[in-house]
């Protein structure tokens, strides 16, 4: 579970440049020089193509080369040029893809500590260093690109109004909004002890009992019963419950998930017991499954309607082809002013 969400979070990285370390004892397979003399080392050279065939691509080693001079020639560019990314903002980005990881799990009732991150990292990169470096190098060719294409970039043209239809029409199944609720809950989680658990139990059967005889609000007795730090500032608010959330179905368990989702708007459980622990749930916003029009919000808890967001996304697919044409070209540019030679014949 844990590693699935890290995961679905590290596919949002765009492929980065990643040169190895110059080793002495390798012979060169190339020398690129543009502000400083630098050997693509043979080993490296190997290395590179095995990690492209480890991911099912089919290439040789010569083509991986220019590619690798490629990369070499855009990183010399961009020092060159004034982009620099220091380590407080390699910091920052994994910082920021750390609390997305952990937002997502808990989210779905489960928690990430910052071992489990490095170690999915390290499982992923080889090691933290190989990460923060990719890190880097993304962030050096977007700076670099949008310092120097920019504006032919920014310039991508906008969709018509048919084409925004034509691709909703074309793509309707995926607006479509599963049954979901927006919940608040009142939470003691599970532990080892059978007898804790019993004594927790009872404590929220008090607190239901409280609610259901106008004793108490529900919203009252958050502050009072519940052991969600995170949520009992909210109300017990977490957010919403879709049905289709495998993720919540994993950390609560199918029996809990269906029972809320079953819930009106405005009703209160009982107590409910799930994988993690027991809760009262409050329902305060239940929305059956539908297919979305275009004028529609794209979630429940977005503005933005699915019009604006099919724009969006068009708009942003007309921007990477403008920007994938561009980075060839800024490149071909780089390896024009640069002095490289290539010594390796290849053995594919």
């Amino acid at each position: 579970m844990k590693k699935r969400i890290i995961i679905g979070l590290m596919l949002l990285i765009v492929t980065a440049l990643s040169l190895s370390a110059a080793s002495m004892i390798s012979q060169p397979a190339a020398t690129v020089y543009l502000i400083r003399n630098t050997a693509i080392n043979v080993d490296d050279l190997k290395a590179e193509t095995e990690r492209y065939r480890a991911a099912g691509i089919e290439i040789d080693e010569l083509s991986v080369l220019q590619t690798m001079i490629n990369d070499e020639v855009f990183l010399q560019g961009a020092e060159r040029d004034g982009i620099s990314i220091s380590d407080r903002q390699v910091d920052q980005m994994i910082n920021t893809v750390f609390q997305n990881a952990q937002q997502q799990a808990a989210a779905a009732g489960q928690s990430i500590t910052r071992a489990d991150f490095d170690a999915e990292i390290v499982r992923q990169f080889g090691t933290v260093d190989a990460y923060r470096n990719a890190l880097r190098n993304q962030a050096i060719v977007q700076q670099y690109l949008m310092q120097e294409r920019g504006d032919k970039i920014m310039a991508a043209p906008a969709p018509t109004e048919s084409e925004i239809s034509s691709f909703y029409r074309q793509n309707q199944q995926q607006f479509f909004q599963p049954e979901c609720v927006k919940l608040s809950h009142i939470y003691i989680a599970k532990v080892e002890d059978e007898a804790v658990n019993a004594e927790n139990k009872a404590r929220l059967e008090e607190a239901s009992d409280r609610i259901s005889s106008g004793e108490l609000t529900f919203e009252a007795a958050v502050p009072i019963y519940s052991e969600d730090n995170d949520s009992s500032s909210r109300g017990g608010d977490i957010g919403w419950l879709t049905a289709n959330n495998t993720s919540a179905r994993q950390g609560w368990g199918d029996e809990f998930c269906d029972t809320v989702l079953a819930m009106g708007a405005g009703e209160v459980s009982p107590v409910l017991e799930s994988l993690m622990g027991y809760h009262i749930v409050k329902v305060t916003v239940h929305y059956d499954a539908k297919l979305l029009a275009l004028s529609d919000p794209v979630s429940p808890e977005d503005s933005m309607s699915v019009h604006d967001y099919i724009a969006q996304m068009l708009t942003m697919q007309n921007q990477q082809a403008v920007m994938s044409e561009e980075l060839q070209s800024l490149i071909a540019e780089l390896r024009g002013e640069a002095r490289i030679n290539i010594l390796y014949r290849g053995n594919d």
